[in-house]
């Protein structure tokens, strides 16, 4: 391919600090505003964020704020690689329907069948349960951790140490169906049952049958703690008082001064969480629902199927939550954990997402998306 001195420019200018845009149809006027919204975390010394907005297959517009990592002031962009936290969830799901729709497994199957520590309980848990959180499991991080350190991700566990303490209880905490409590283990759960149909780890079968497919290819599952990932953003929380407190609480001796408290993840537990990916790939996810064009309508009607439990909450579908924002409906699911927060989210009616990712546990990446809404409704996209 002939690269021309042109082309190599513009390669730079557009991965320069702050300035990584796409965009053919957002005004200046509205792109200002939205760097507004980011304007306090744009500058190098801080921990900060990359959004994208697109409409139907458009990227109206794509940008990196602040440092990925404040040790060598890399920064962020929107190829850059981010822990998403629950919005992982989705991906999990949409395993689940991948299998639904091979006919090898259903919504009605008991999840014993691939679990049989689950068969102990005298009440069924299905498949269906763990997927709309109504399984009566209790999650692993309001238990009691049997080596007794602290859940927080500082200390290594991984996916079936959360399980295993789970499912040490020997009662669920209500009957399925009867409520609904959002559990990060009926995920981890079900990433069992997609190893156990498949024959697969985890990771591979996301890899071949979802992420290979989409053209994501820097999305992955973070399972193994040792893995060099590409672009990868470090978390950070602020080091404020409250925030140093809350450490040594955890077990974890800190310093007091200094603005920011590096977090790295050493625990890796996937299901409810461990996807890694870019904005860039995260708008490749968000454009097949638009299209429809992996998995066709079969796939969109499974990963949107809400269902009405006695618990009364009809508005969770597959690791996605139903809502409206300003009187537009949008589908989402936001995820945070230490340094990290994300929120994605479309506007299903006017085929219109929005990706915000941070890597400052405070980043409250809802908000800002929802503040980037506001602007789109403002200028007329939206």
């Amino acid at each position: 391919m002939k690269i021309t001195v042109g082309l190599i420019a513009l390669f730079i200018i557009t991965n320069c600090f702050g300035q990584k845009t796409f965009d053919k149809k957002l005004s200046i006027q509205s792109k200002a505003k939205i760097d507004k919204i980011f304007s306090e975390f744009d500058k190098k010394n801080s921990p900060g964020f990359a959004i994208g907005i697109l409409k139907g297959k458009q990227v109206l517009y794509t940008k990196g704020y602040g440092s990925a990592n404040l040790d060598y002031e890399i920064p962020i962009t929107p190829n850059s690689s981010f822990d998403i936290a629950s919005v992982s969830k989705q991906f999990t799901s949409a395993c689940i329907a991948l299998l639904i729709l091979d006919n090898k497994i259903s919504l009605e199957t008991p999840a014993s069948k691939f679990i049989p520590e689950l068969s102990k309980y005298k009440d069924t848990i299905r498949i269906k349960h763990l997927i709309y959180n109504t399984s009566g499991i209790v999650d692993y991080f309001k238990l009691p951790r049997p080596d007794g350190k602290s859940w927080i991700t500082f200390n290594y566990f991984d996916i079936d140490y959360c399980i295993k303490t789970s499912l040490a209880q020997d009662t669920l905490s209500f009957k399925p169906e009867e409520k609904w409590d959002y559990c990060n283990v009926n995920f981890m759960l079900l990433t069992k049952i997609v190893e156990k149909v498949s024959g697969q780890s985890f990771s591979e079968f996301c890899k071949q049958r979802l992420f290979q497919p989409l053209g994501m290819t820097n999305t992955l599952i973070n399972d193994d703690v040792t893995e060099i990932i590409k672009n990868r953003v470090t978390p950070y929380n602020r080091r404020t008082p409250e925030y140093v407190e809350a450490y040594i609480k955890e077990g974890i001796t800190i310093k007091k001064e200094g603005e920011w408290i590096q977090h790295p993840r050493n625990s890796p537990h996937y299901g409810g969480s461990g996807v890694v990916t870019t904005v860039n790939d995260l708008l490749k996810w968000s454009e097949n629902f638009f299209t429809k064009k992996f998995g066709g309508q079969e796939f969109y009607d499974l990963m949107h199927l809400t269902q009405t439990f006695k618990n009364g909450r009809n508005n969770q579908a597959f690791g996605l939550y139903f809502d409206n924002y300003q009187g537009r409906p949008f589908v989402a699911w936001d995820g945070g954990d230490y340094g990290v927060s994300s929120q994605l989210m479309r506007f299903t009616d006017k085929k219109l997402a929005i990706v915000v990712l941070s890597n400052l546990g405070t980043g409250e990446a809802y908000k800002k998306a929802n503040a980037i809404a506001d602007i789109l409704i403002g200028d007329g996209s939206l």
